[in-house]
């Protein structure tokens, strides 16, 4: 009698190794725009695959960031134009690929990291290429270890999702606000603490004045 039992937790068991073995792990997958801090315009993906830091009047999210099963690796891709973000030799570029065939390269496989409250995102497989534009909107074809430093916040970027909040944000990068510390409450002086107030005595030579600390 207690087999049936056994069988089904078993049964329950296989079932979840086979779904982990076969990538089938569903991913997390969060509607977003990319506002470039160097360029102070958004991210967009044009249709014949150019990728550049340019306002196109829409303020909806047009991208979308999702894991890639249970790993921390992300695919960028463009629901517009039905593109996946992805380097190549020189730049970053649209390609068409399913979400099967963009999994599997490389080039299009990132990380994120948060840098003095900013996103960034560079490959995988080389961590020195990171996604990232000019003042004009243009792409940085560098990589981080051939620019100065003071250039590397062309590589950030606000990740504003509908719920974003820029106070919240702001706040962030400030950092924590001195909390209000309430003062402190003063004791009431005791009786034997209290000090019996001084008299001055003036005598007839008025440059001479005696001090009487005695009390009354």
């Amino acid at each position: 009698m207690n087999r049936l039992p056994q069988l089904a937790v078993s049964a329950k068991i296989l079932c979840l190794l086979m779904v982990v073995i076969c990538g089938a792990v569903p991913s997390m997958v969060r509607s977003v725009r990319l506002y470039s801090q160097c360029s102070h315009m958004y991210v967009n993906m044009f249709p014949n695959g150019t990728v550049m830091a340019r306002s196109d009047g829409n303020d909806q999210p047009n991208l979308t960031i999702s894991t890639r099963g249970l790993s921390l690796d992300l695919l960028i891709h463009s629901p517009v134009q039905d593109m996946y973000l992805c380097f190549n030799r020189s730049r970053f570029v649209g390609r068409r690929l399913t979400r099967f065939q963009a999994e599997r390269q490389p080039n299009c496989l990132f990380k994120e990291e948060f840098v003095d409250g900013y996103n960034r995102y560079h490959l995988v497989k080389n961590e020195d290429r990171y996604i990232g534009f000019n003042s004009r909107g243009l792409q940085v074809r560098r990589g981080k270890s051939q620019l100065p430093k003071l250039r590397h916040k062309c590589f950030s970027f606000m990740k504003k999702a509908h719920d974003f909040d820029i106070n919240r944000h702001n706040t962030m990068i400030a950092g924590d606000l001195p909390k209000f510390r309430p003062q402190r409450r003063l004791r009431p002086p005791s009786q034997n603490s209290i000090k019996s107030p001084c008299h001055v005595r003036h005598h007839h030579n008025r440059h001479q004045r005696r001090r009487n600390c005695e009390g009354p």
